[in-house]
């Protein structure tokens, strides 16, 4: 609840200073926290076409996508002309959601023409068009620039104090992310439970609910798997080998792969030399 009005706060202020609507998303892009709550009427207007609407939805999942890949801000226009920005948000270095901004233009004459235009298309009336486009909020470029740049440091300043995390079906997941870049380390279910605010409990239900196996089961999968592809790949020994996938003790890691392979990693090396 204290988290709820703190983000609601910051993006009430972000509106109160810029005009502009804001909202946080989580990994799915559902949409968790917005200022306003309404959509612009510009954009209510034009999303009453389900078409319209459909399209908006993909455009925006197109942006989040690509801001989910490659860790940064991106900056775009919708196809009605509008600007939006889309900021990646971090809880203890795992993307938890993003943080969005738009619903405004530019103040050139050209932008406001390609509102009136896509407007028209809906209403099929020019004055109507007009009124309508006019609602939108109209800022200078570079001012637009600033206020992306706010955006940035809002959503940098929500994953240095790893404010945003959702307790929902996509903790298994996020788990599961931490694992994969992770298996090298040394993992237990405290030091996973202290990462990610919750009990043991929690932990261990939600994950293997949604995968069928434990924590312990997944992470020592996806060890053997690291595993096999750097016998099959790499000339580092077992050893080296074995450490790289988060084992100290290279017996326990022969005994371990020799179960989940059928043979000792050095026999699983040279069978795959052989096929080749």
């Amino acid at each position: 609840m204290v988290q709820d009005m703190q983000i609601h706060s910051l993006l009430k202020d972000f509106y109160r200073i810029s005009g502009i609507r804001v909202s946080i998303h989580d990994t799915e892009f559902h949409e968790i926290y917005s200022y306003p709550k309404e959509l612009s009427p510009f954009c209510r207007c034009l999303q009453e076409n389900r078409a319209i609407q459909k399209d908006c939805i993909q455009n925006d999942a197109v942006a989040f996508e690509r801001v989910r890949n490659t860790g940064k801000v991106f900056v775009y226009r919708c196809k009605r002309g509008l600007y939006e920005a889309v900021a990646p948000i971090y809880h203890f270095g795992i993307l938890s959601g993003y943080l969005m901004m738009g619903q405004v233009r530019d103040d050139s004459p050209q932008s406001l023409f390609q509102l009136q235009q896509e407007a028209f298309k809906q209403l099929k009336d020019g004055t109507k068009a007009a009124e309508l486009s006019a609602t939108v909020c109209a800022i200078p470029r570079d001012l637009l620039d600033s206020y992306i740049h706010l955006m940035t440091v809002i959503a940098e300043n929500l994953t240095g104090k790893n404010k945003l995390y959702f307790y929902n079906q996509r903790l298994p997941q996020m788990i599961f992310n931490y694992l994969q870049q992770n298996y090298a380390s040394h993992i237990t279910l405290n030091r996973l439970s202290e990462k990610f605010g919750c009990c043991n409990s929690t932990l261990t239900k939600s994950f293997q609910g949604e995968y069928g196996k434990t924590v312990m089961e997944c992470l020592s999968e996806i060890r053997m798997q690291k595993a096999a592809e750097l016998l099959c790949k790499s000339r580092r020994s077992i050893k080296e080998i074995s450490a790289d996938c988060g084992y100290s003790d290279q017996n326990y890691f022969s005994k371990v792969f020799s179960a989940a392979y059928g043979c000792a990693p050095s026999a699983f090396r040279r069978e795959h030399l052989e096929r080749e």
